[in-house]
Parts: C-alpha cells; structure tokens; sequence
C-alpha cells in the first residue's frame, strides 16, 4: 500500500513543488515571456505535463534556460521513474505470494 500511494503522489508533488521554484532564480523568472497569471500558468502547465509523461510547454515560456532544463528534467525523471520502481516492486510483492486456490 506504502508504493502504491507513492506512485501516486510522486507526479503530484513534482506538479506542487515546481512552479514556485522558478520564482527563486531570476534568470528563470526572466524566461517567462508574459509576467502575472499567465505566466504563472505556463510555468505550471509546464511542470505538470512534464511530471505526467508528455513533455510540451506553452510557446510564451522560454525553457532552455540551464534552470529550466534541470528542473524539467528532473520533474520527467521523477515523474516517470517515480511511478515505474512503486509499480515494479508493488508486481514483485504480489509474484512472491502464493496463488490462492478456488
């Protein structure tokens, strides 16, 4: 249940933690093309659909920035991996079970 509810979270916790971080490194603030919500909503937009396996951006937001790069990056990492290990070792738990008979 431990992995289960780790792979779950995981994505979204990449979702939560990445778009205040470019706030933190003027260089990537910069990079945001439009300021205010909208900006807010590319940076967002971004992180979210890197965690989740799809890898695009909206075209206002400038992402090859080194911080960018890095931080997209590591939201695709963890976001992918952090899904594949839960799931693995929630499959290799249930293979060492023996099979109940009917």
């Amino acid at each position: 249940m431990k992995m289960a509810s780790l792979g779950i979270l995981l994505p979204g916790l990449c979702v939560l933690i990445g778009p205040p971080s470019p706030a933190l490194v003027p260089e990537a603030a910069a990079a945001v093309l439009n300021p205010g919500p909208h900006g807010f909503s590319e940076v967002l937009y971004a992180f979210s659909s890197c965690a989740n396996n799809n890898g695009s951006a909206f075209a206002g937001l400038t992402a090859s920035t080194p911080f960018h790069a890095v931080a997209l990056g590591l939201a695709m990492l963890i976001g992918r991996y952090g899904v594949i290990v839960p799931v693995l070792a929630v499959a290799g738990s249930l293979a060492g079970q023996e099979s109940a008979s009917p």
